[in-house]
């Protein structure tokens, strides 16, 4: 009975420590050229958004993101357009590209592209 209760209180550690480490999630909107991208292995959605200008993603300087689209068929839509996305960060782990961040498409809007 001991060891059982330990066994719980161990995983109850171990479940309030994941929790406690996951970060609030950040809604941001950028606009920039919805394009595709490759990466070895897979570990891409396909598709990025190269920012019109560099912009801070969770206090870091980036010029461009992985976007994931809840319908990838809505993509084919808007390659190689000038958009304007709303989405929230969220984090991809891979082999090869470690942690990177990624925004989760909530809303896509094509702009007119600029002179």
């Amino acid at each position: 009975m001991t060891s059982r209760k330990l066994v719980v209180g161990f995983l109850v550690f171990l479940f309030s420590m994941g929790a406690s480490a996951q970060t609030a999630a950040t809604k941001i909107t950028v606009i920039g050229k919805l394009t595709r991208v490759m990466a070895i292995g897979g570990e891409s959605t396909g598709w990025a958004v190269e920012f019109d200008t560099e912009t801070n993603v969770q206090n870091k300087p980036m010029s461009s993101i992985e976007v994931k689209f809840s319908d990838p068929q809505q993509a084919e839509k808007y390659a190689n357009k000038r958009v304007k996305i709303t989405g929230i960060v969220t984090h991809r782990r891979g082999v090869e590209t470690g942690d990177a961040p990624m925004l989760a498409i909530t809303s896509i809007k094509a702009l007119k592209p600029t002179s």
